[in-house]
């Protein structure tokens, strides 16, 4: 994608859980937001209770590092409709 393109919406549902760097997408949505750009995201970062979810990714590590760089580059948005998924814009 050529560095001009900037999107207005980016939806992202049940993936980021299983990409290496999850913190490295966000950072990657971010750039490509144009300044009124929302994102709409879910995620499940958890192998399960009997690893019913072998492929999802639930290192401590690397969740808590997606959830500081989220908090620091994303405000969340309330969307009454929007209950197992989140809105984000950039922070100002």
């Amino acid at each position: 994608m050529p560095a001009k393109d900037k999107f207005d919406l980016i939806l992202c549902f049940d993936i980021l859980e299983h990409v290496l760097d999850p913190s490295q997408q966000l950072l990657e949505f971010y750039k490509t937001f144009n300044s009124e750009g929302k994102m709409i995201v879910n995620w499940y970062f958890f192998k399960g209770f009997n690893q019913e979810y072998p492929f999802h990714l639930d290192d401590p590590k690397v969740v808590e590092i997606f959830f500081h760089t989220l908090e620091s580059h994303f405000l969340e948005i309330f969307h009454p409709y929007l209950i197992t998924t989140r809105c984000y814009r950039k922070q100002s």
